[in-house]
């Protein structure tokens, strides 16, 4: 049995510009679950409190917003008990960012706010997928997403084998990896793509389907199945780094801010990428927590 995924007007799924329309497997089919594409409202009536009750972005748990949980423990950003946001159910893909939804809210940890006015990233995991936010940035431009999923000592060494250091020109960008990438993810509200290193420092042909991708107003949500990258797993560690850009070729948003900004052209160099060490849902590295550079 296939779940139906439909293309309405506040949400956006980009297979259906190729007339993809039933790609998610459900628990009785073979092939590792996915997050649900669901309707922003009938899925989160109150955005900040994802149980049903009526809470506030603040006490998710209906306590008073006083910055301590009854238990004494110290609540992130969003109200909620740092020590659980981990153990909280993964993200639901609508293109609404719920108080906590990813994790701790807090730069450094499960959030990084770019050199952009505004614009925010997101990030969080389980065993079957990668799930990324982007806000305050256009859903019809594109988002790049690089992701090493065995990471080396340095960043760009090894061989070919190993990994990608050359990028894919998007939208009259491309850049020089600092790591030896496996896996980049292109999506915007028309289209999505992925490939793969091809161990020649090239990249496969384009996937246009499998990723969950779902966008309202200037947010977009992404869950990248594990199984879409080469490990077809989630990896015990991995290293990325991300942008979005205009049709046109200006890049903004980018993850880690360190990296270039602006009309980068086809040559830019990127030094700045984020290392995740250990990958343990709950326990592991936060995903903005280690920056490094070349």
């Amino acid at each position: 049995m296939m779940l139906a995924v439909s293309c309405g007007a506040s949400a956006f799924y980009a297979g259906c510009a190729e007339g993809v329309t039933d790609f998610v497997p459900d628990a009785g089919s073979a092939g590792p679950p996915v997050p649900r594409v669901v309707d922003a409202e009938a899925a989160r009536p109150d955005a900040e409190a994802r149980d049903g009750s009526a809470g506030d972005a603040n006490a998710p748990d209906g306590n008073a917003p006083d910055g301590n949980a009854p238990d004494g423990s110290v609540l992130d950003a969003g109200g909620l008990d740092a020590a659980a946001v981990d153990a909280s159910p993964p993200p639901v893909i609508d293109g609404v960012v719920g108080a906590g939804e990813y994790g701790l809210h807090v730069n450094g940890q499960n959030q990084q706010v770019s050199s952009s006015p505004g614009n925010t990233w997101f990030m969080t995991w389980n065993d079957t997928s990668l799930f990324v936010a982007v806000t305050a940035a256009n859903i019809d431009e594109g988002v790049v997403l690089y992701l090493d999923q065995a990471p080396l000592l340095p960043g760009n060494g090894g061989v070919n084998a190993d990994g990608s250091i050359t990028g894919v020109a998007y939208d009259t960008t491309k850049i020089a990896v600092p790591f030896r990438a496996d896996f980049v993810a292109y999506v915007k509200s028309s289209y999505q793509e992925h490939r793969s290193a091809d161990g020649a420092n090239g990249w496969s042909l384009p996937i246009t389907t499998g990723l969950v991708v779902q966008g309202k107003g200037d947010v977009r949500e992404i869950a990248i199945p594990w199984a879409m990258i080469p490990a077809a797993r989630r990896p015990s560690s991995f290293s990325w780094l991300g942008y979005v850009t205009s049709a046109s070729g200006f890049v903004y948003g980018q993850m880690p801010t360190d990296n270039a900004g602006g009309n980068v052209g086809l040559g830019a160099s990127y030094g700045a990428f984020y290392k995740v060490a250990n990958t343990t849902p709950g326990a592991g590295t936060k995903p903005f927590e280690t920056k490094l550079s070349l």
